[in-house]
């Protein structure tokens, strides 16, 4: 929860400066209405640089840091006000902080009241029926926080939009110019990768099929609309088992959680659950050395085997594994670790979609470590086993082969290697059957 600015192009000579807000797992980007030469930011301090005599810059500071304040006292109004904000009032007021002429609690919004023909304040229905449960999942059940706090996210995006055109967009107006424009401004204003802007896109498809729902609008008009969620395959890496074993070998920490963070993250490459899953993982629930959960993110009841190494982990500890940081915070400890390992400081190349143009981004492995590393290294070291993918999705919980196969990060020439151990081993059982 606080506030940090940054600028919307950073490698450009001039550029605005923007301010996110990050509050209850919710992160809203705003345009300060200010912009700097790109020479006079500090890039560490994420800030200003501060010059004796430069009235320029000074005026630029003292702005910023008054909006940091406001924001700041908005944030706790929300948090702990007597009546505390709702988050649509909250976006209000930090808009209305940066004096947009969209939130002036005019002809379309005010503080008590959200015109639900206007597409954003439909959004805000459609988030509270979610978090009530009168919009369920297609299981019928309440959904996952994630879950909305993806579609708080999209409907943050939109209000920025809305800013940036000086324009409101409403359900019954919403046209297919509109949804290119959007499109536009997520991959070239934001430079959204594919992948993140087909979540937006899937998330805004359901605000209008939700819409439909209510009679909001004909369903005729959804028809008429195209939301492009194409998605594409990332060249993520995963852990061989030997670089697995050598990530275990390492004693040289700098911090205890450091160590902790390590030994968890290993037991998420031998059991291929989520994060959210052995992060937090429950050795008292072990029976028979196997392991029952039901998967957070799915709800999906799995039976996972207890693989030598993570006896070995959970006897370290003597059955009651260490707390571990939240997902951002272990991201950035375990590429710490594995920078210690001279395999991990080898060049990967990834292809990915930026600004619609296949682009490589050339950098150390360990930069690309992250919590589901785990689970693609796990899914990724049985296949290239040989264990039937149908035994792997059964641990792993994937439902269809489709998904689970998007887990598989191997190379060609290990695809090439494992056909030719195929064909050596068959040349022994032949010439055994010749033998007999």
């Amino acid at each position: 929860m606080g506030v940090s600015f940054s600028l919307a192009r950073p490698n450009a000579i001039r550029s605005s400066i923007r301010v996110k807000v990050s509050v209850s797992g919710v992160s809203i980007f705003l345009y300060t209405g200010c912009s700097i030469e790109t020479c006079h930011w500090d890039k560490k301090k994420c800030f200003v640089r501060s010059y004796v005599g430069k009235t320029t810059t000074s005026r630029i500071i003292i702005r910023l840091k008054e909006l940091e304040v406001a924001m700041l006292d908005a944030i706790d109004e929300y948090k702990n006000g007597k009546p505390k904000l709702s988050f649509l009032q909250l976006n209000q007021k930090l808009q209305s902080l940066i004096d947009n002429p969209l939130t002036k609690y005019n002809k379309n919004v005010t503080l008590g009241f959200v015109n639900q023909d206007e597409l954003s304040g439909f959004a805000d229905l459609f988030i509270a029926d979610c978090e009530t449960g009168v919009r369920l999942s297609p299981k019928r059940q309440k959904l996952k926080p994630s879950s909305i706090s993806s579609y708080r996210t999209t409907q943050s995006l939109i209000n920025e939009f809305q800013s940036r055109w000086n324009k409101n967009l409403y359900l019954n107006e919403f046209s297919q110019k509109d949804i290119d424009r959007f499109s536009d401004f997520l991959i070239i204003d934001e430079e959204y990768a594919m992948n993140t802007h087909a979540k937006v896109m899937m998330d805004l498809m359901q605000f209008f099929k939700y819409a439909v729902k209510l009679k909001k609008i004909v369903p005729a008009r959804i028809l008429e609309l195209e939301f492009d969620t194409r998605r594409e395959d990332t060249d993520s890496i995963y852990l061989t088992e030997t670089e697995i074993l050598e990530l275990l070998e390492i004693t040289d920490f700098v911090a205890p959680v450091h160590e902790h963070v390590r030994d968890i993250f290993v037991i998420g490459c031998f059991t291929g659950m989520r994060f959210s899953d052995y992060s937090v993982i429950d050795p008292t629930t072990i029976r028979n050395n196997r392991l029952e959960i039901v998967q957070k993110k799915t709800g999906n009841k799995v039976t996972i085997p207890i693989h030598p190494v993570v006896v070995k982990i959970l006897k370290k500890y003597n059955y009651s594994l260490p707390q571990v940081p939240p997902n951002n915070e272990f991201n950035r400890i375990i590429k710490l670790v594995g920078e210690k390992l001279p395999s991990l400081r080898t060049p990967f190349t990834k292809q990915i979609t930026y600004g619609r143009e296949l682009k490589e981004l050339v950098d150390l492995k360990f930069t690309y470590l992250q919590t589901h590393t785990a689970r693609r290294s796990f899914c990724s070291n049985e296949y290239l086993k040989g264990t039937d993918p149908m035994v792997i999705m059964a641990i792993s919980g994937h439902k269809s082969h489709k998904s689970f196969m998007r887990y598989i990060k191997v190379s060609s020439e290990q695809f090439a290697d494992k056909l030719e151990q195929i064909w050596a081993e068959r040349q022994i059982n032949n010439n055994k059957i010749k033998e007999k």
